[in-house]
């Protein structure tokens, strides 16, 4: 018992696993506050392009 306590103590994969969730939830953050900031030119972008393949396609249905 007391060898895997002290195994257990030594090991360092806890502290890097908390640090890497910890960049995770950051990363996340960052990019939902992004493509919040430009949601709305996307959107605007997308309908430019969606419309534009629309015209291209004449509108003749199958």
């Amino acid at each position: 018992m007391l060898q895997e306590l002290k195994r257990f103590y030594r090991d360092e994969s806890g502290p890097e696993l908390v640090e890497w969730a910890v960049v995770t939830v950051i990363l996340i953050l960052a990019t939902y506050a992004i493509l919040s900031s430009i949601g709305d030119e996307l959107t605007r972008i997308y309908n430019v392009i969606l419309n534009t393949l629309k015209g291209i396609g004449g509108g003749g249905g199958a």
